[in-house]
């Protein structure tokens, strides 16, 4: 389009217009030709496809209206709502699985203080336990499985409210229920590793605990 002016040459893109828009920002047409009020009143419909069809149609109509120079007509396609579905579905797995992953990181951190708390409050009973012959790896054992408890007991009680929840809004939206029947076995097993990981420092420092510096501190 030119300025009135004479001054710059630059392009407006248009989505809709009146007949009077090129005689209103005095306009030259370089190709084709001007809308007239036949447009208006014949009001010509959006092309209409079959689900599934849109990419198809999309891609035949520039040969179909211009045989000759095809890349002369644009056309732009709604994106397929299976597409679109999928995207949207993608995105929310990833979602979830992001905030999955801070939860069981929280968790662990969680677990970790409880256990290294344990740890310095039970430095006489490592003590003792050490005196009367116990080993590093009893010590050890003892707090990993605690630690692995906890976790496991977490996952059981995260995966009951789960399946409620899912349960509960399906039932207020009348909708059916889909779920897994491993994710209530995956998710205390889940819990109980994530407890497992997040006990080896404090049990590995009540291993290292010397049975006289322990029940020195412990009384």
């Amino acid at each position: 389009m030119n300025d009135p002016l004479g001054q710059t040459h630059f392009q407006m893109p248009i989505k809709a217009a009146s007949p009077g828009l090129f005689r209103a920002v005095h306009a030259e047409l370089e190709s084709g030709r001007f809308f007239d009020a036949g447009h208006a009143d014949r009001g010509e419909r959006v092309v209409e496809t079959r689900i599934g069809a849109t990419a198809l149609v999309a891609s035949q109509i520039p040969l179909a209206l211009s045989p000759n120079d095809p890349l002369r007509v644009k056309v732009a396609a709604p994106p397929e709502p299976k597409l679109v579905k999928d995207g949207v579905q993608s995105d929310l797995n990833s979602l979830f699985l992001i905030l999955g992953g801070v939860s069981l990181l929280v968790g662990a951190i969680g677990i970790a203080n409880v256990t290294l708390v344990s740890v310095l409050e039970r430095t006489g009973e490592i003590g003792l336990r050490r005196a009367l012959g116990a080993g590093r790896r009893h010590i050890a054992a003892q707090f990993l499985a605690e630690s692995t408890a906890m976790g496991l007991i977490g996952g059981v009680l995260g995966a009951s409210a789960g399946l409620l929840v899912v349960v509960g809004i399906a039932l207020t939206r009348k909708w059916t229920a889909v779920i897994d029947p491993m994710t209530p076995l995956i998710a205390p097993l889940l819990g109980a590793g994530v407890g497992l990981l997040a006990g080896l420092y404090p049990s590995l420092r009540a291993a290292r605990l010397e049975p006289v510096d322990a029940l020195r501190s412990g009384t």
